[in-house]
């Protein structure tokens, strides 16, 4: 894995705009801490297989969410996307083919630790048809674009990892342990004292809460960090 200390937007911006000269699909994701690239259900231990907690879990979003779930929501991967966006620890991990939108996720965290990017060279790791596969049966991690029917994934420009849980490993495996996608990734380490000035050049440009959140709440955020209170 390459790895990058970036202190500014321009330096930033300088690295991610050759990406696509060699791959068709770039995928980012901010972050406050190192690594550990798993999605939510396996963090807290990562050789459980979740498998069939996972499956009654969405049986019972299905039975108990039903009046407030989109009657879009007709496959199980649907429904994950939509209980990732509302909280619910799902094998899917947040990206996205903004590397701005990736830089502010990253530079928001309060915390006065240093904040990464991660690009992860995709090409490989797509999957099309992804909506026509059970999610819980896929043979290796796949990326996959999610129909754009929320507007927080629109204004994203949101992409999911699907995560599979190696039989072989025991585990599920970081992405920057995995064999495959380890060489594809590229780390990104961004200074603490450097993440304010980032933020503000970002909002200078245009990426905020306000625009990464496009409802009350992001504009909430935005102005509650735009006048420190």
């Amino acid at each position: 894995m390459n790895q990058i200390k970036i202190d500014s937007l321009p330096k930033f911006v300088s690295h991610t705009d050759n990406f696509d000269i060699f791959s068709d699909l770039i995928l980012y994701r901010g972050q406050p801490v190192q690594g550990n690239l798993l999605p939510s259900i396996a963090r807290r231990d990562p050789k459980r297989d979740t498998g069939n907690k996972e499956k009654k879990i969405l049986k019972q979003l299905r039975l108990l969410g039903d009046a407030m779930l989109n009657s879009r929501n007709t496959t199980d991967l649907d429904l994950l996307v939509s209980a990732q966006h509302y909280g619910l620890s799902t094998r899917l991990l947040d990206w996205t083919s903004n590397p701005l939108a990736a830089l502010w996720f990253a530079c928001s965290d309060k915390s006065d630790c240093d904040a990464y990017v991660y690009a992860f060279d995709a090409d490989d790791f797509l999957i099309e048809d992804v909506y026509d596969s059970d999610p819980f049966q896929s043979s290796v991690t796949r990326a996959f674009q999610p129909r754009l029917n929320n507007p927080r994934i629109v204004a994203q420009d949101g992409w999911f990892t699907l995560h599979r849980y190696s039989k072989t490993a025991g585990a599920f495996v970081p992405l920057e342990k995995n064999p495959k996608a380890k060489p594809l990734l590229t780390e990104f380490q961004i200074p603490s004292a450097k993440k304010l000035g980032i933020l503000k050049s970002l909002a200078y440009h245009g990426i905020s809460s306000r625009t990464i959140f496009p409802d009350l709440e992001g504009l909430c955020r935005y102005l509650s960090w735009k006048y420190d209170v």
